[in-house]
């Protein structure tokens, strides 16, 4: 389950009395009204239900798609000479929450960080869009979950939710490439290239593991046969094929690939908490949780193609050997019956609400339900019938096989303006600024928006999940 990532909120900013053009007048207005746009969706889409976020998805990407070339092209302008910065005392300055911060003692709502410059605000929109891809993945994941979805309708959705996860990896890649001013050193932690490039691990492990997903059938098999799932019963009559042979070594070994890069990625998220502990600075633990759970979970995936394998050969006794590893993996210590029943409850509300605690364990207890079920089949029939010995989980450890890339992030280039749209930006002027501004309401501030919304609000849980009709809170 891609990971739940809150979006981040942001001040408004106009930056109109910072820069001017004499080629193109016009550009530093229609960057404040296209980031005015962009803001007022990030608002509204914290304050919206989970049903509702997920409908907002599209509008939210189409509109940082639309911001950022005017943003991208105000930069480069500014470096070749076009755009002038204005004689402004204050420097351009945004602020943005951060999302990925730890807060300051728990419960706290997330860090507001202000900082100067277009590299802070190009980078903070990059995350956000790596954001949104992610989120429209997870959507289109958790539509592919429902019981009455068709084969064909649930390959579809999760092709779609691999691509959204591929382009969030190479936009986190892409992040990581650009040039940092000196200031960089002073941003959040959300910003510094060990969490981008971790970030973007993340996804590509993801995107990887979902791809076993679209080919592995046992989990929603298990929970028909158990009457925990759909009402199709063709299922229990027409059991499906097992992976076995090539093309379960191919799986576990898919499986490997995406433990890996939850493992690289647990690296890189570990080395930047020590560097910032001195200051205070720590990426939210969740983070952290969700990349370990990732990494056990893909490595029980191997083990559990293996066992597959293993006992539809005949080799019953290896079978289990293979599927005590796979569970041992995921917990070391035995998780109490009653406590185990609770969170499955607890996670089938949550997928069924859809917010954003649904796949926090990144699919921790759907596996070991999977694994539970059939190495209680397997033993009650080498108990009856094969009689062999199961072998000890060490002496297969050793026999784990090394990972298989299954896809390749290609390099992502940022939309850009076409030659149409820069000739328009040189006929405009700036009649009408002072209604185009007013009417974006950029100049209303965020503790003037709290104060109109009646306080803060509750902030447990993030942004995501967020009832509609919770208080305004923190922008």
């Amino acid at each position: 389950m891609p990971y739940p990532y809150p979006l981040p909120t942001t001040s408004p900013v106009a930056f109109v009395p910072h820069y001017t053009s004499p080629v193109y007048p016009s550009l530093p207005l229609l960057c404040t009204q296209h980031r005015g746009t962009l803001r007022n969706l990030l608002k509204a889409f914290k304050r919206a239900s989970p049903a509702q976020q997920s409908t907002q998805l599209p509008q939210l990407l189409q509109a940082i798609e639309t911001y950022l070339p005017y943003l991208l092209f105000l930069q480069s302008s500014l470096h070749s000479g076009d755009v002038l910065a204005s004689d402004s005392p204050t420097p351009l300055t945004t602020s943005w929450r951060t999302t990925l911060t730890a807060p300051s003692f728990p419960g706290a709502p997330p860090k507001r960080v202000e900082r100067e410059g277009l590299d802070y605000e190009i980078l903070f929109v990059l995350n956000t869009l790596a954001y949104v891809h992610t989120l429209l993945a997870r959507s289109q994941l958790h539509d592919a979950l429902a019981p009455s979805v068709q084969t064909e309708k649930k390959q579809s959705l999760l092709n779609t939710a691999i691509q959204h996860l591929l382009t969030s990896s190479a936009i986190f890649t892409f992040a990581v490439s650009l040039p940092r001013p000196p200031a960089a050193s002073e941003w959040p932690p959300d910003l510094s290239p060990a969490v981008l490039s971790a970030l973007a691990s993340l996804s590509l492990a993801d995107a990887t593991l979902l791809a076993v997903t679209k080919q592995d059938p046992y989990p929603t098999y298990l929970l028909v046969s158990s009457g925990q799932g759909s009402d199709s019963t063709s299922l229990l009559y027409a059991p499906p094929a097992p992976p076995t042979g090539v093309k379960a070594l191919l799986l576990a070994r898919i499986c490997i690939a995406a433990s890996s890069h939850a493992e690289a990625g647990t690296g890189l998220l570990a080395s930047s908490s020590s560097r910032r502990k001195r200051d205070d600075e720590e990426v939210v633990p969740d983070l952290g949780r969700y990349l370990d759970s990732l990494q056990k979970v893909a490595r029980a995936k191997c083990c559990r193609f293996l066992s597959i394998d293993a006992e539809a050969s005949g080799r019953v006794g290896e079978g289990i050997g293979w599927a005590t590893l796979a569970r041992s993996i995921l917990s070391p210590t035995n998780t109490g019956k009653l406590k185990r029943e609770f969170l499955e409850r607890r996670e089938n509300k949550a997928l069924e609400r859809g917010d954003a605690s649904w796949g926090l364990d990144a699919g921790k207890l759907e596996e070991g339900r999977t694994l539970e079920r059939l190495e209680e089949k397997w033993r009650k029939s080498n108990d009856a019938v094969f009689f062999q010995p199961v072998d000890g989980a060490n002496t297969l450890a050793a026999r784990i096989p090394s990972g298989r890339e299954v896809h390749t992030v290609k390099n992502w280039e940022p939309l850009t303006l076409d030659p149409a749209e820069k000739k328009a930006l040189l006929g405009k002027s700036f009649e009408g600024l002072q209604e185009a501004l007013e009417e974006m309401g950029w100049g209303d501030s965020d503790e003037e928006e709290e104060r109109k919304g009646g306080g803060t609000g509750s902030m447990s849980g993030g942004y995501i999940g967020r009832s509609a009709t919770a208080t305004p809170g923190y922008y």
